[in-house]
């Protein structure tokens, strides 16, 4: 059955309202339990994060990090064995000043000296040349060198003796020879004929540190006390010289400024200062390790944690 022509009007007016309106949509709400809701409303998203520790482990401050601790935690255990070093020496040290000074052998067991150090001793004998100008030294605040002799003992046997200080004044004449050894004659070498007795104290082989020049014996240049060096250069077994050191020690009652004036050689004090901090530097070493070792904790444990409100990436 056809339609009437009169409704042709009409229906194209209802398609283009129809058109031309916005299409609902319809709701759907859930029905499932209360419970349910809640707990899939309170579960937390995970986030992620773009470092991690593999990532934190080759940037170059976590590798500074990682070699700071260890090289501080060697050095404070490197502390920790010098302490014990240096308070066995303080003791050694306080054991032997405590002795009473006694005559020294005529024969020297070299391989038993190292067990007398700072041990006070006697000697009697002569000195005979040539001088050793050990140096720079300083001695509250006079510039200077210590003048070291050969020392012929009674029975015929010699070793090495520091007499003590003189200015660089005294020493540069003395290198010169513009004035004499005190002891020996004008030719440097020979005695003047007394006899001397010397309280002194055996003293170790020194040390020569990276920043100490070499020494050089054909100007008489001694920066550090090479005892086999200047036993050598004093003419050693040749001459029957023993690699043994013995510093004078100074006389009590005299004033070692009136002695420098006089140019006499003014010896070392009867007792031994000893410095010993190696514990401060021991704890501060090993307190650096640990500070560092915190911190390289946290920026390897850093990456893991969750950022603070920041929203999820979808």
């Amino acid at each position: 059955m056809s339609r009437p022509a009169f409704l042709a009007p009409l229906r194209q007016a209802v398609l283009q309202q129809s058109s031309t309106c916005p299409r609902r949509i319809p709701v759907r709400f859930n029905t499932t339990s209360t419970s349910s809701s809640s707990s899939s409303a309170t579960t937390i998203p995970r986030y992620t994060t773009r470092s991690s520790v593999r990532s934190n482990l080759f940037r170059p401050t976590t590798l500074v990090l990682i070699c700071v601790p260890i090289l501080t935690g060697f050095l404070g255990v490197w502390q920790l064995k010098r302490l014990q070093w240096k308070l066995n020496l303080i003791e050694e040290v306080d054991r032997n000043l405590q002795k009473k000074p006694m005559l020294l052998p005529d024969n020297i067991n070299l391989s038993a000296l190292p067990e007398f150090s700072f041990r006070r001793v006697i000697l009697r004998g002569q000195f005979e040349g040539p001088a050793i100008l050990q140096g720079p030294q300083t001695k509250d605040g006079f510039p200077g060198y210590h003048l070291i002799l050969p020392f012929r003992r009674e029975s015929g046997s010699m070793i090495l003796v520091n007499r003590g200080f003189i200015t660089t004044t005294r020493a540069t004449a003395i290198r010169e020879k513009r004035q004499a050894v005190p002891g020996l004659t004008e030719d440097g070498m020979t005695g003047d004929g007394k006899t001397y007795e010397i309280e002194g104290m055996l003293t170790k082989q020194g040390e020569k540190t990276f920043f100490t020049p070499e020494n050089r014996p054909l100007t008489n240049e001694w920066f550090w006390k090479d005892l086999v060096g200047m036993t050598a250069w004093a003419g050693g077994e040749k001459r029957g010289v023993q690699p043994v050191l013995v510093d004078a020690i100074e006389e009590p009652d005299v004033s070692y400024t009136m002695l420098m004036n006089q140019g006499v050689p003014v010896g070392r004090p009867p007792h031994v200062e000893l410095r010993n901090q190696h514990a401060q530097y021991a704890g501060i070493w090993l307190s650096l390790s640990a500070s560092t070792t915190v911190m390289l904790a946290y920026v390897l444990t850093r990456g893991r944690k969750a950022p603070k409100n920041t929203r999820p990436r979808l």
